[in-house]
C-alpha cells in the first residue's frame, strides 16, 4: 500500500511540475457528500480544463478508502463568471484492514457522470464555484456504499469548491 501511494504521488508531482511549465494550475477543495474532496484543475486552453481528482481515506483498524478520477470540463467563456459542462469518470477502492474480519475484501465501485457548473474568479487566483451533478454508479457486488450492491445507481448531486490558482 505504501508503494502504491508513493507511486501515486510521484505521478502528481510530476504532472504538477510539466503542468506548471505551460499551463496554469489550480488547487481546488470541495464540500460533496463522500466523493472527490481535492481537484487538480488545469488549463490546456482558456475553454478546456483537465482535473485530476482524489480522495483518502486512512482509519486505524478499520481499513483504507481511496477515491480517483479525471474530470475534463468546457468553459463556455472564461470571464469573471465562466460556465461549463463536464464529465466525471472515477473509481472508489475500499479495503479493510486485516484486523476487521467484518468484510476484509477490496471493494471497487465506478461512477461516471455530467456536471453543468460555473466558476465566480473573485480574483485571477481564486474561485469559487458551484455544480450540478447526474452521476451512474456500479456497485460492487459486495458494496453498500451506494446503497445497492452489484447494481447500477443514478443520482443527482451539488458540489460547492473553492480554488486556488498558481
Amino acid at each position: 500500500m505504501k508503494l502504491k501511494l508513493l507511486t501515486l504521488v510521484l505521478i502528481l508531482t510530476t504532472t504538477l511540475a510539466n503542468a506548471q511549465e505551460s499551463k496554469r494550475i489550480g488547487i481546488s477543495g470541495s464540500i460533496q457528500d463522500n466523493q472527490f474532496g481535492i481537484l487538480v484543475p488545469i488549463w490546456y486552453s482558456d475553454n478546456f480544463v483537465l482535473a485530476p481528482a482524489f480522495e483518502l481515506k486512512l482509519a486505524e483498524n478499520i481499513g483504507t478508502d481511496v477515491a480517483i478520477a479525471v474530470v475534463p470540463r468546457y468553459y463556455f467563456k472564461k470571464d469573471i463568471v465562466s460556465p461549463y459542462i463536464g464529465l466525471k469518470i472515477g473509481a472508489f477502492i475500499s479495503k479493510a484492514t486485516k484486523t476487521n474480519q467484518v468484510d476484509p475484501d477490496t471493494k471497487l465501485d465506478l461512477l461516471i457522470g455530467i456536471a453543468y457548473g460555473g466558476e465566480y474568479f473573485i480574483s485571477d487566483n481564486f474561485s469559487l464555484g458551484v455544480e450540478l451533478q447526474g452521476n451512474l454508479t456500479k456497485s460492487d457486488k459486495s458494496s453498500n456504499r451506494f446503497g445497492n450492491p452489484g447494481n447500477l445507481n443514478f443520482n443527482t448531486a451539488t458540489m460547492i469548491s473553492a480554488t486556488l490558482y498558481f
